[in-house]
């Protein structure tokens, strides 16, 4: 674990008190990295809207794989069981008696189509008549003192909605080519919020925020493949082949992990060393490519002058003699 300096990490009668970098090298790199943390960027969400609950078709047929893709973050499930500290003669005992289902909040990008407003608006017209009767005349008028058949609008639950709007929403997580899923069943929107927009943000995007409650939570796993998170790699992904094509034309995960081996053998005691050696030549080749080039243009002479100041002596200084008009660019590459 440790290498040849660790002896001056510790107490050898007790064994070593410090441990080097070499610990945290083989807990979080080895076995292609199994124990490195996730990353928070790398999740995909699903949304399964019921297809007779929505006004407007084409929201379900042609964008429900879209609709996923707009979520800018989202919260993942979190429980919280009660439970009851009782005693049994004197002895403390704990009893589970509970578990509830915290909201989860997801965030919307507000996109220029307007997909995800079109889908809270489906949402609200399908559980809440006030939008539709509010596109009626006088639906709203002070009615106070009328008798109760003048109101001839349906408002607030009466819209005559029974099935979930929502099938369900699938939260992927994604490492190493694998995934696990979170099934929020039966989800039901708790507040919506349009968020607030403001002249003075100029640079920022404007989002949408909803919160959900949920009746059960799904667990599931996999591989990552195209359609499989549901919706992941079908719809608006780059399918061009990457021309970074490696050894012997890597296309797959099962190549690039032969091929690595295969790297790994070639590379015998001793070309190891010309492989490093190779690869530190290219990056100081590429570091001297973003230094300033100075492109003279125009026709000059060039002399040398000897100074000496100081402790400084014997330093030839170039200087410009220019015998006819000449004009000087820099540029940066």
């Amino acid at each position: 674990m440790a290498n040849q300096n660790s002896r001056y990490l510790g107490n050898n009668n007790t064994g070593p008190d410090l441990r080097d970098w070499q610990h945290a090298a083989r807990m979080f790199t080895d076995n292609n990295q199994s124990y490195g943390p996730k990353q928070n960027f790398l999740f995909h969400v699903a949304i399964s809207i019921n297809p007779n609950a929505v006004s407007t078709p084409v929201l379900v047929n042609n964008y429900k794989n879209v609709l996923g893709m707009l979520v800018k973050n989202i919260t993942l499930p979190k429980f919280t069981m009660q439970v009851d500290k009782v005693n049994q003669y004197n002895r403390k005992r704990n009893i589970q008696q509970k578990v509830t289902y915290e909201d989860a909040t997801i965030k919307f990008h507000d996109d220029n189509m307007g997909l995800i407003n079109l889908m809270w608006q489906n949402y609200f017209n399908y559980y809440y008549s006030d939008s539709s009767s509010a596109r009626a005349a006088g639906a709203f008028n002070q009615t106070a003192t009328k008798k109760f058949n003048f109101i001839r609008n349906s408002y607030g639950l009466d819209s005559g909605s029974s099935a979930s709007f929502f099938n369900y929403i699938t939260i992927y997580q994604m490492a190493q080519g694998q995934y696990v899923s979170y099934k929020l069943i039966n989800p039901i929107v708790t507040s919506w919020s349009h968020e607030s927009v403001d002249y003075a943000q100029t640079q920022t995007p404007h989002d949408n925020m909803m919160t959900i409650a949920f009746e059960a939570v799904e667990y599931g796993s996999g591989i990552v493949t195209p359609g499989d998170p549901e919706g992941f790699g079908i719809e608006n992904y780059d399918q061009v082949p990457s021309p970074l094509t490696g050894l012997n034309s890597i296309s797959n995960i099962n190549d690039i992990k032969s091929n690595s081996n295969l790297l790994d053998a070639n590379l015998t005691s001793n070309n190891k060393s010309n492989f490093i050696n190779n690869a530190i030549k290219t990056v100081n080749s590429y570091q001297n490519t973003n230094n300033t080039v100075a492109v003279v243009q125009g026709t000059a002479t060039t002399q040398t002058s000897t100074t000496s100041s100081g402790n400084v002596s014997n330093i030839t200084i170039p200087t410009n003699n220019t015998t006819t008009t000449t004009e000087a660019k820099s540029k940066n590459i």
